[in-house]
């Protein structure tokens, strides 16, 4: 019986380090996309590292902030993409999360564009088509949380005993617990 168990075992190592398992179409097109995204992010911030310095002083926030949420969302994103391809539960949490806090951030922005335009002097007569953009990125990313808790993406990572509405429950109160940590450090 032992022997038995070895072989599957053995051939279930075997057939996740050939890359012979089933993971879905979506996943593995979330995952590159994600990685290409999020290396191309952290890429764009050290080639603009001195601007991006620059412009944290603009915007009215430290550049230790605004450098260190770049760093940490393109890190994230890398992150969840290892995990992802690998179908770690880990992954599937860091995933959940990184889309989460996307959800949140847009959110956030249609939130502040009214006070945005008045203390920038920028004319109203365009709003309409930025809130249209992140109202768009707010039903993607939602799409997404979706997509990851459904049972082909659940059994892939081997979530499927985790409730999902507490596991949204539970990302979405890190992002908020994120937001408060990065609005008291900008003051």
């Amino acid at each position: 019986m032992s022997n038995m168990s070895d072989i599957i075992a053995k051939t279930t190592k075997e057939d996740i380090i050939n890359g012979s398992y089933d993971r879905p179409a979506g996943v593995s097109l979330l995952a590159i996309l994600t990685g290409l995204g999020s290396g191309a992010l952290l890429i764009s911030q050290l080639l603009v590292f001195t601007k991006l310095t620059e412009a944290s002083s603009t915007l009215g926030m430290s550049t230790m902030l605004l450098q260190g949420g770049i760093g940490f969302l393109g890190l994230l994103g890398l992150a969840a993409t290892v995990g992802m391809w690998l179908g770690k539960k880990w992954g599937w949490w860091l995933t959940l999360f990184y889309f989460a806090y996307a959800v949140a951030r847009n959110i956030n922005v249609m939130i502040s564009i009214a006070s945005l335009t008045e203390q920038w002097g920028i004319p109203r007569q365009g709003v309409g088509m930025t809130y249209a953009k992140y109202g768009i990125r707010v039903l993607w990313n939602g799409f997404l949380l979706f997509y990851l808790c459904r049972e082909s993406a659940t059994t892939f990572f081997g979530t499927t005993e985790i409730k999902k509405w507490k596991a949204l429950l539970i990302v979405f109160a890190l992002c908020a617990a994120v937001f408060v940590i990065g609005s008291s450090l900008q003051e």
